[in-house]
């Protein structure tokens, strides 16, 4: 049976909640990156809202754009369907790349009944959400072609299609780092400092509420919302993980995202966040994802 699931607004912004230190830890370039989140704005009124509507059956699959995390799927369904939205990944107006790379479900080659179709769509306002967002234009269709019995281990594809948006944000070009660069080992010790130091922040509730503000007014640009709406997520974001019971670290991989301008940890087997937890019964878990970049002249990490 097809599982359905739209991806709101809601949920990508619930689902970058950040931490870090302190500005009176900080030094001048350090602050200065937090008030370059605080300073990006909207350049125009309009508020265009970028999806894409995958469906896919008897396969995993991964999207990127412009090499940014904008969906997947390993979940134990033979079919699903979800509305992506994408402006988080699009930085500036002109032309973003999109890469679709598709794997076997539950086996070593992919099935001669996989198969996968994207739907690029462009609303007028993403924020009109009781009319539809302004209704939908497609942009263009894609269909995997038939598998047949050629015994392919995945199947890739890439494209590029232009967007226009009212907003330029240039974060990672200023500051961050090209992670590809450093010495794989010690990388890998970096990055788990960060996430552990992120999961006790969730545990022992002591995210600082306004530099959790700070970091997302950059996402509140991409996502034209409100003070009002950003309150609300700040107050969700405060109390995630409580009453539920935290898993450990374990595990785990790297992922690289922006061209090694970001890196996250994610469960080997399913891909999930490597940041999770159950509730008491262990019936229901949530997850927590966490993006971080390493800045050029400091060399300390910060949220995405």
């Amino acid at each position: 049976m097809e599982k359905i699931k739209l991806v709101t607004s809601l949920f990508l912004l619930l689902s970058l909640t950040n931490c870090a230190q302190k500005p009176n830890k900080m030094n001048a370039i350090d602050i200065e990156i937090f008030d370059h989140y605080k300073n990006h704005k909207s350049l125009g009124e309009t508020k265009p809202g970028y999806y894409l509507q995958v469906n896919n059956q008897n396969c995993y699959y991964e999207l990127r754009v412009n090499d940014g995390p904008s969906g997947s799927f390993y979940d134990p369904y033979p079919a699903y369907s979800q509305r992506v939205p994408i402006n988080y990944e699009i930085f500036k107006s002109g032309e973003q790349k999109l890469s679709l790379s598709v794997f076997p479900y539950k086996r070593d080659t992919l099935s001669a009944k996989a198969n996968i179709q994207l739907r690029l769509m462009r609303y007028p306002d993403m924020t009109d959400l009781e009319n539809d967002f302004g209704g939908s234009t497609i942009l263009w269709e894609w269909e995997m072609p038939h598998i047949g019995n050629q015994n392919l281990p995945f199947v890739k594809f890439d494209t590029v299609f232009k967007a226009d948006v009212p907003y330029k944000i240039e974060t990672l070009d200023i500051y961050a780092s090209n992670l590809s660069k450093l010495d794989k080992d010690d990388l890998s010790k970096e990055v788990l400092v960060e996430f552990t130091k992120k999961r006790n922040s969730i545990i022992n509730k002591t995210q600082d509420r306004d530099l959790l503000r700070s970091q997302f007014a950059r996402v509140l640009v991409q996502l034209y919302e409100s003070e009002e709406f950003l309150n609300e997520i700040l107050d969700d974001s405060i109390v995630f993980g409580e009453g539920k019971e935290p898993q450990p670290i374990e595990n785990y991989e790297l992922r690289f995202y922006y061209n090694n301008r970001i890196v996250t940890l994610v469960k080997k087997d399913d891909k999930e966040p490597i940041i999770w937890f159950k509730n008491k019964e262990g019936t229901k878990i949530s997850s927590q994802p966490y993006y971080i970049f390493k800045d050029k002249e400091t060399g300390t990490w910060h949220a995405w």
